[in-house]
């Protein structure tokens, strides 16, 4: 794909383009250092626009999206795969920490002041801030440019640019050193998210900004020593050569001082620093300090986060569009990319074959390049054997399952309770993290104690909850179930409901079967039905009426699902134009082991990429057909919700189309 420079109002068309030709309002985030991550991207979590009648460019311009972001352990994790270090690595944390910082630069979250600080504000005064490297790099400096200003004049000392600047320097020092050891890689990561987004900063407010910026001399005194070797024989006992730590911190509270002696008696000059000792030094010599807490990436991690928030002073919407989200995460990292499940969008900051020029820094310009979405290392390792051979070994495990020596099977051990109000309550639970066991039973419409049984089985023995004295309280398993329900990441929300003994139970039991053979109805005891739903929202099996419970869990790809998708067009159609698209979904079912959800979805993907071609036709659902139905996870409201889907309506296969009826051709060569 073909770079190209592109501003953030341009990206926001673009964008609003690949959501209109997918057909979606969503979208997943993820982030990449070339040379830390070796080329491999960290995902972020899933973006969602809002509703209304605007066009998709619109509502990202107007900050109308909610960002999801995935779990701290979950980000963590990941990071330190592609690092190939551990998490007992401190600069992982950090690296965290400065993730958390990028996000406070763009206005999604603010800094954590100090409640006299916050008590003052909006200043009514006259004031000057003074910044130090820290309330640069930690978002504070945005946030009074953005909320305090204009009785907020910005004051930044030119030892904070120079600090900045060394951050810089250092990065491309590692950078071109090119090592692959994880250590020199945190490193390097690092210093990416630190000088990068420093230097955005400070230019943003000074391009882009109406906020009065004004740079301080830098201040020199016999103390330069600090800084630079020194041949003096007179001065080498003195040991000036070595670093000096609170130097540049010195400096800073001396251009703070020197304004203040500059300023008049109503003029209030603060020291804007999440830095404890040089807050100290500040108040120690009477300039009041406007202290911060330093991001933190637990109060990132895990939130969802919206681009329409309320300004803190006035009351009114404040608007971060998702352009600006991206350009800062692209500028911190060197790569951030957007995928929808056709096309992707990459923008670059840092590459060795992209050329810079200082035009692209005024227009706010960023590399950027599109096209159609490529598959995954692990998806191409999954799909490598073939569909004929997964079937053949399904099959010859399920012969050696069902051998007449073996006995019989015993029935399953299943637990009371309703689906979807087990799923609600977990959100619900991470929502709020401890419930009295009387707020449970009200929100489960439950009267008595002992109806809530099979909820507290089914949660409590797998972590996905932990009940005390009555109390229930949540758990990491809560959190990372919740957040994989609200994001559709239904391979994730399998493998947490894995852990739970009886769904685990089930779930092998459908694994063992061959393609087109039913579950033995005879280990399926009452409450069955909740398991069976489960496993259709999970994607590993169906019910078809008259048939039974039937395992779906092929995973091609699009090439491949195409061959399949021609094969049972041709054998159901015998010489006619159209079939009828539940019958043909059926036999996915039956013949081949693929679930309706992915059907769909890969019938999608093969026609954007030109391997098949599709019609439709009718809006009736099939007479005497139309009854068959399964269950699916769908988010509304950030809630999910379990929705029976009818196999046959005609809306099913393509939204918004009606069509009952389907006709697949080869795509021409």
């Amino acid at each position: 794909m073909a770079a190209t420079l592109l501003s953030p109002r341009e990206a926001e068309a673009r964008i609003g383009t690949m959501l209109e030709q997918a057909g979606d309002a969503s979208f997943r985030l993820a982030v990449s250092e070339s040379r830390a991550f070796q080329g491999k991207y960290l995902p972020l979590g899933e973006v969602r626009l809002g509703s209304g009648s605007d066009e998709p460019s619109e509502l990202i311009r107007k900050g109308a999206f909610e960002w999801v972001l995935p779990s701290l352990d979950e980000v963590e994790e990941g990071l330190c795969r592609l690092l190939g270090t551990k998490p007992s690595n401190r600069n992982v944390g950090r690296a965290l920490d400065h993730i958390a910082a990028a996000a406070l630069r763009v206005g999604l979250i603010h800094p954590t002041f100090d409640a006299d600080a916050v008590a003052e504000m909006p200043f009514q005064r006259s004031t000057t801030v003074v910044a130090d490297t820290s309330g640069v790099l930690q978002g504070a400096l945005d946030f009074v440019a953005r909320f305090l200003h204009p009785a907020a004049r910005v004051k930044v000392p030119a030892i904070v640019q120079v600090e900045i600047v060394n951050l810089a320097d250092r990065f491309f020092s590692l950078r071109r050193k090119r090592s692959d050891k994880p250590a020199f890689r945190t490193s390097e990561l690092m210093e990416h998210l630190k000088s990068q987004g420093g230097q955005r900063t400070l230019l943003r407010l000074e391009l882009r900004s109406d906020t009065e910026v004004e740079r301080t001399y830098l201040l020199g005194d016999p103390l330069r020593g600090a800084f630079q070797q020194d041949g003096n024989k007179d001065l080498r006992e003195l040991n000036l050569s070595e670093p000096i730590r609170a130097y540049a911190d010195r400096l800073i509270l001396e251009a703070a001082r020197q304004h203040q002696a500059q300023s008049g008696p109503d003029h209030v000059v603060r020291l804007l620093t999440a830095d404890q000792g040089l807050t100290r030094m500040a108040m120690a010599e009477g300039i009041p300090a406007l202290y911060f807490q330093a991001a933190e990436a637990s109060l990132f991690f895990g939130q969802r986060l919206s681009g329409q928030t309320f300004h803190p002073f006035s009351g009114f919407i404040h608007r971060t569009p998702f352009s600006a989200v991206l350009w800062e995460l692209a500028t911190a990292f060197g790569a951030a990319r957007i995928e929808t499940k056709q096309s992707v969008l990459e923008v670059l900051a840092v590459g060795d074959d992209l050329p810079w020029a200082p035009y692209q820094t005024t227009d706010d310009l960023l590399w950027c390049r599109s096209g159609s979405k490529e598959r995954d290392d692990d998806d191409v390792k999954e799909d490598s054997e073939s569909s004929d051979a997964k079937r053949d070994r399904q099959t010859k495990r399920a012969q050696e399952r069902t051998d007449e020596n073996s006995p019989p099977a015993a029935p399953l051990r299943m637990l009371q309770f309703s689906t979807d109000k087990l799923l609600r309550l977990v959100c619900l639970l991470d929502d709020k993290q401890e419930m009295p066991e009387s707020e449970v039973l009200a929100f489960l419409g439950l009267g008595r104690a002992s109806s809530i049984s099979g909820y507290r089985r089914f949660l409590e023995p797998s972590a996905l909850a932990r009940i005390d004295n009555g109390m229930w309280c949540a758990t990491l398993g809560t959190q990372n179930l919740a957040a994989a329900l609200r994001n559709e990441r239904l391979d994730e929300v399998l493998g947490v409901l894995s852990e739970v003994p009886s769904f685990k139970a089930f779930a092998q039991s459908i694994s063992d079967l061959s393609i087109g053979q039913p579950l033995d109805s005879s280990i399926l005891k009452r409450g069955s039905s909740n398991y069976r739903i489960l496993g259709e929202i999970t994607r590993i099996c169906v019910s078809l009426q008259g048939v039974g419970v039937l395992p779906t869990l092929s995973r091609l790809d699009a090439a491949a699902f195409a061959n399949i998708a021609l094969l049972r067009f041709t054998d159901m159609a015998r010489g006619e134009n159209y079939v009828a698209a539940g019958a043909w979904l059926e036999a996915l079912i039956r013949e081949d082991g693929i679930h309706p959800e992915v059907a769909r979805e890969l019938l999608d993907e093969a026609s954007s990429q030109g391997l098949l071609n599709r019609y439709t036709e009718g809006s009736t659902p099939q007479v005497g057909r139309g009854d068959q139905k399964f269950h699916a996870l769908r988010v509304r409201s950030g809630t999910p919700v379990v929705e029976e889907v009818h196999l046959h309506r005609g809306d099913y296969l393509i939204p918004g189309k009606g069509s009952v009826s389907l006709r697949i051709e080869k795509a021409a060569s």
